[in-house]
Order: structure tokens, then C-alpha cells, then sequence
């Protein structure tokens, strides 16, 4: 299959976090019952992420339009 991206890589544009209580399963809910959603505080650098897209395969990558 040809690659019509060939020449990129994949990086993260943006990623959130929700938590889950370790005992229950549960997950943590605002007030009106949606989850509660976290993001890295800025400036902090994660190292795990940037090795999330290393082996990512363009082909598998969707246009969001």
C-alpha cells in the first residue's frame, strides 16, 4: 500500500488523562456526572510520550476533517 504521507512522522498534538479509583474502578466524575478530565501541567516534559508514535505507521492514521 502506498504511504501518501511519505516523508512524515506522527507526533501528539494533544492528550487527556482521566482517573480511576484503583479499589473500586470507579471513575472520577465532576458534579453533573461527566468525567473529570486532566491534561500534563505546562512545561512538564514526560518521556514515555514521546516514544508513543515511534513505530506509528502513517497508513493507519485518519484525516480528522
Amino acid at each position: 500500500m502506498k504511504n501518501k504521507y511519505n516523508g512524515y512522522h506522527a507526533s501528539v498534538l494533544d492528550i487527556k488523562f482521566y482517573l480511576i479509583n484503583s479499589e473500586t474502578g470507579d471513575i472520577l466524575e465532576n458534579k453533573d456526572g461527566t468525567e473529570k478530565e486532566f491534561q500534563l501541567k505546562s512545561n512538564i516534559r514526560f518521556k514515555p510520550l514521546e516514544y508513543l508514535c515511534e513505530n506509528l505507521d502513517t497508513n493507519i492514521l485518519e484525516e480528522i476533517k
